[in-house]
């Protein structure tokens, strides 16, 4: 019997993870990738940058663009909580989640590859994951000048022409940050999304910001990165000339493993407290897939922090009817 399982491998659930050993927890991790957004590379013709939970290391010359400490942070946070758990056997399982299911005082985890794995108390830190674009080219350049965060990348289209697909606030923001540096910034706004954000109207006045409304993409084009845009609008196409372009049609929570018991806002992001406690005692989530989403990695460390001091507090309150840390 564990104290406290957490679902997910990211920078909140590894800071959770991290937490309830501190606390002398019996935790498992169970994980499809650890790490989550770490490691992913963007390329912009010859330029490479590394994310790191969304925390960019440029791979340049020493005296070119030198970095801060601050680059470094959430890459330092993340390997020595990847490192805290990979010294500790059987407390992490790569492995994929079935079902989570409440089971007397405590829940059962069913997965696919370790069977069913009880806990009193439950962690969801499962992120969420992109609406692709799902056009000929969009899969081949992903990384290659194409990607789904345009804040993530904006320090590299500086001087260059960039485009942001989508109306979301995401993808507004993205453009908006874009606009700072870039030489031209196309927003390219299919028909079906609404046109009258106040940051949307803001980014019309910008003298390097081209709305193409109504248009939809077709087509992802370039040879090493992406070069061109193929855009349809009503039957007739128009090329754009780019060297990079950020995707945002709206996120998906991960959240189906417990959306059916704990309460979820429209779009199924878990809804949590102050303390990230769900509708449901004994689960708690953290990180992207909460209404408290911030995309940082930052952020998502102190998310999943906050969520495991919300969960021991939780298993302070159990310890009538066992022990903390104890083996069964």
């Amino acid at each position: 019997m564990h104290d406290l399982i957490i679902i997910g491998g990211g920078a909140a659930a590894l800071s959770a993870a991290s937490y309830g050993l501190s606390k002398q927890l019996k935790v498992l991790l169970l994980y499809e990738t650890l790490g989550g957004k770490t490691g992913r590379h963007f390329t912009i013709n010859s330029e490479e940058d590394y994310l790191v939970g969304h925390i960019l290391v440029h791979m340049a010359f020493p005296n070119d663009k030198p970095m801060g400490e601050a680059q470094f942070a959430g890459e330092e946070a993340i390997h020595l909580f990847e490192r805290q758990i990979q010294t500790r056997s059987g407390m992490a399982l790569r492995d994929r989640v079935l079902s989570v299911e409440k089971k007397g005082d405590g829940f059962k985890v069913t997965t696919a590859l370790h069977g069913v794995q009880e806990t009193t108390a439950v962690i969801i830190a499962t992120g969420v994951t992109p609406i692709t674009l799902d056009v000929p080219g969009a899969r081949e350049f992903l990384g290659q000048g194409l990607g789904y965060s345009a804040t993530t990348y904006a320090r590299l289209v500086d001087g260059k022409m960039a485009a942001v697909v989508g109306t979301t606030q995401r993808a507004l923001r993205g453009a908006a940050e874009l606009a700072r540096s870039a030489a031209r910034v196309y927003l390219i706004a299919l028909e079906t999304e609404t046109m009258d954000t106040p940051l949307l109207e803001t980014l019309r006045t910008r003298p390097n910001v081209e709305i193409l409304q109504g248009y939809g993409v077709k087509e992802v084009r370039g040879r090493s990165t992406v070069e061109q845009l193929v855009l349809e609008r009503h039957g007739v196409e128009r090329l754009v000339n780019v060297d990079a372009a950020f995707v945002d049609l709206g996120l998906k929570p991960n959240s189906a493993l417990v959306a059916n018991q704990v309460k979820t806002d429209a779009e199924g992001f878990i809804v949590v407290d102050k303390h990230n406690a769900t509708s449901v005692p004994g689960i708690f989530a953290a990180g992207d897939v909460t209404t408290a989403f911030g995309e940082q990695v930052l952020i998502a460390i102190g998310e999943g922090a906050r969520a495991a001091l919300g969960a021991y507090d939780y298993l302070l309150t159990q310890t009538i009817s066992y022990e903390i840390g104890s083996p069964d």
